[in-house]
């Protein structure tokens, strides 16, 4: 068959007004799960959240919240993760849509499951997050970090080992006091903790995941907000809520399709007023004479 006669039996087929129907029902169709899955998801991270400021006193700091947001994720995390640590889930939820549900309920991404659960929660406070990927021995990725920022600025937190450094002041420390006073730093680590993951430096975002693509915007950034900030811009917690990201995708679809779709049908179903005017006239004339 030529690619052309293909091209428009399938331009023919997407055009037909019993598919656009059936179309419009998927769509709204996953556009209700989405949501649903979405509106769960948040009220789940909403109902830790509140929890944790039940166990604060009544003016409590930024930084108590946050802290207290690493202790809970800690809590939460640590048993799901000794149960389903290094286990394969299957599934399409699981496998493409991942939730952070999956993240809270099985702990098994690791230090990501950590920080995603925190990020979350502190999200759920309205507190500005970034996920750091840590360089470890040259490479970017190996150990992931929580940075949020309170009344003292970026503070870092490790959920996966419940650990917040204190500066000598007692606040608590941001990436940069940590790269360059490592050696002051380090004697607070747990025993538990890997000391490969020394802060050597860090990356909030992969511009080099989509070649060509990710990179180009990354080089646009460079220029409009400067090398600096760009390099400071994180995307993942923008992308945490994945079903609110697909209902939003899916309702633009659906509006596009709908509109389509009725337009199909007032182009079948409804006459022009003046075809039918002249329809009239022309009866008219044919019963007088």
């Amino acid at each position: 068959m030529p690619v052309k006669t293909l091209t428009n039996k399938l331009k023919s087929f997407f055009k037909n007004l019993y598919f656009l129907c059936f179309l419009n029902g998927v769509l709204l169709t996953s556009l209700f799960y989405f949501f649903t899955e979405s509106k769960y998801e948040t009220e789940l991270f909403k109902i830790i959240a509140g929890k944790i400021k039940t166990q604060l006193t009544e003016n409590y700091s930024k930084t108590d919240f946050a802290l207290k947001a690493m202790h809970t994720s800690y809590e939460l995390q640590e048993k799901r993760y000794l149960m389903f640590g290094n286990q394969q889930l299957e599934g399409v939820k699981a496998n493409f849509f991942h939730p952070s549900t999956v993240d809270l309920m099985t702990g098994n991404g690791a230090c990501g499951s950590y920080s995603t659960v925190l990020a979350r929660i502190l999200k759920s406070n309205d507190m500005p997050v970034k996920i750091g990927q840590m360089k470890v021995k040259g490479v970017y990725g190996v150990h992931m970090f929580i940075e949020t920022k309170t009344e003292n600025g970026w503070i870092v937190l490790d959920p996966m080992f419940d650990l917040a450094f204190k500066k000598p002041d007692g606040t608590i420390a941001g990436f940069n006091d940590l790269n360059t006073n490592w050696g002051y730093y380090k004697q607070q680590l747990p025993n538990d903790y890997n000391t490969a993951y020394s802060y050597e430096g860090v990356r909030y975002t992969n511009w080099d995941k989509i070649p060509g693509i990710t990179t180009s915007i990354k080089s646009m950034l460079n220029i409009v907000l400067g090398k600096e900030k760009a390099d400071l811009i994180s995307i993942r917690p923008y992308l945490l809520r994945i079903y609110n990201k697909l209902a939003w995708i899916t309702f633009f679809i659906w509006a596009f399709i709908f509109y389509s779709t009725v337009k199909k049908l007032r182009k079948k179903y409804k006459r022009p007023v003046l075809k039918i005017v002249g329809t009239v006239e022309n009866e008219k004339r044919t019963n007088t004479g």
